[in-house]
């Protein structure tokens, strides 16, 4: 039996979308599902905008479905489902063991030179999850920041308000921009409920 959509579509969202070849974007309230278990769940706070997104609201690639909501870029704050690791020094990991819910799963990409210690007993009582993945580390990301500290190199954004954003796509559509958009999610999007 097929589920009503307020059963597969209960967390309730709002987004700016574009809802045609016009590209204008307005205020858009929808339904989201539920988070499963293979899913990580974001508060946005900041999403970037650029050409890519530019081209997709006014389907210049010819494969929009509208609504569209475009953004990618995002910085939020990936619940305690899941955690990152990426320290490459020794450390406790019992500490984030800890953070995580039952199933959580914590991913190394940090790659210590001494093996960790790894508290077997908190994994196995809730079911929680050890994996890694081979993406880099701390140290070559901390020597990237500190070359852009030593050489006073700074990402050149512009941080907009939400109600901005079509301003800030014409201004794309018009190569007007030599930065990167960044729309202040947290301190401008307000519910229109």
């Amino acid at each position: 039996m097929a589920k009503s959509p307020e059963v597969e579509h209960p967390n309730k969202a709002l987004g700016w979308a574009a809802r045609d070849t016009s590209g204008i974007l307005s205020p858009f309230n929808f339904s989201r599902r539920a988070t499963g278990e293979k899913d990580v769940k974001f508060k946005v706070l900041y999403c970037g905008i650029c050409h890519s997104d530019l081209h997709m609201i006014l389907n210049e690639w010819g494969m929009t479905t509208y609504p569209l909501i475009p953004g990618h870029e995002i910085v939020g704050v990936g619940t305690m489902d899941g955690i990152i690791d990426t320290v490459s020094a020794q450390h406790p990991l019992l500490p984030l063991i800890g953070l995580l819910k039952t199933q959580g799963k914590l991913v190394m990409v940090g790659a210590p030179e001494k093996p960790l210690e790894l508290p077997v007993f908190p994994l196995v009582m809730a079911r929680k999850l050890l994996g890694g993945s081979c993406i880099g580390g701390m140290k070559e990301t901390q020597e990237m920041i500190d070359f852009a500290a030593k050489h006073n190199i700074k990402a050149d954004i512009e941080v907009i308000p939400i109600d901005y954003v079509n301003t800030a796509m014409e201004r794309l559509q018009k190569a007007d921009v030599r930065y990167r958009f960044v729309i202040d999610i947290a301190n401008t999007l307000k519910s229109n409920a």
